[in-house]
């Protein structure tokens, strides 16, 4: 029995050591990619001051979803409180103290939206730069001018949390959307404006918002990060969506109810949707339409 025992502990001694260095690796690798500094991308940009651009940054920064994590009063909120995959918390964009604008210049801002990288060069955490990567200098203009508007409000921006599962999803290339810098051409240049009009082309620009949840070929399935009560993103290529009519589509953005009578849940931000202009909802309805047919969940 002594043997067995002595044999017991071996064994334990061995696997707990094994579990210490896996963990230690995981956060060792991790830490090297979340903490790695990229060359400042050049983004000149001079945001507007007039205030018809920045009423229309207000509803831009709402429409394209930066209040989702940003909060109302662009503070920052905790939008991911998960620890074992993370505790993710925007930062405080006002000029208050603790937050972003008094140090940012507008071209650090733009950087950040489209780059996902802070002014240090340092990749910026859980922020979704795939979806705004080919944002226009006009529309990140316009929010940058919104966001110097705004009342100051004093708090301090919360460094990002990963927990262990969020860093092994990461290095298992199943939480992509961690460090955007990764995945994005820093030497691609946006457009300096895009025509707003109910056509293929002004919707495949806005659809570029909605790949982060609903994958790059919009066929939804798993969100690559989100907590385990999220549900899954649904197939919005003509597969899950062939059955609905433009005004089906321009109604559920609206309402969040589908056709079918059905509320979306949590974390479709119809909400911020509904902020969107007639034209801009018959565009992205007009490029879903050519999306090709794919299977729910083939991202």
């Amino acid at each position: 029995m002594a043997a067995i025992s002595k044999t017991v502990r071996k064994a334990l001694i061995i696997l707990v050591a094994v579990v210490v260095m896996a963990v230690a690796m995981v956060y060792t690798l991790s830490s090297l990619r979340m903490g790695k500094v990229y060359a400042l991308v050049q983004t000149p940009l001079i945001a507007p001051k007039d205030a018809a651009s920045i009423a229309e940054g207000q509803r831009l920064y709402v429409s394209r979803g930066c209040g989702h994590c940003h909060g109302a009063d662009l503070s920052g909120m905790t939008f991911i409180d998960e620890p074992p995959i993370g505790t993710f918390t925007a930062a405080n964009l006002t000029t208050g103290k603790g937050g972003a604008a008094s140090r940012m210049s507008d071209s650090d801002f733009a950087r950040a939206i489209r780059n996902g990288i802070g002014s240090g060069g340092r990749a910026l955490i859980f922020m979704p730069s795939t979806d705004f990567q080919g944002m226009s200098d006009e529309e990140v203009g316009k929010i940058v001018a919104y966001i110097r508007s705004v009342p100051p409000v004093d708090k301090p921006s919360v460094p990002q949390s990963v927990g262990p599962v969020g860093r092994a999803l990461f290095l298992s290339g199943k939480l992509p959307l961690l460090v955007t810098a990764e995945l994005i051409d820093h030497n691609a240049r946006a457009p300096t404006q895009v025509a707003a009009a109910p056509t293929v082309e002004f919707g495949r620009y806005l659809a570029a918002g909605c790949t982060g949840c609903h994958g790059e070929h919009f066929s939804g399935g798993p969100i690559p990060g989100g907590p385990p009560h999220w549900p899954q993103a649904r197939n919005i290529t003509p597969t899950g969506i062939g059955s609905w009519s433009e005004g089906d589509f321009v109604k559920a953005m609206r309402t969040g109810v589908r056709p079918d009578g059905n509320t979306m849940k949590e974390p479709m931000p119809w909400q911020n949707l509904s902020k969107m202009t007639d034209v801009e909802l018959k565009a992205m309805w007009a490029y879903l339409r050519t999306v090709p047919v794919r299977a729910d969940g083939n991202r």
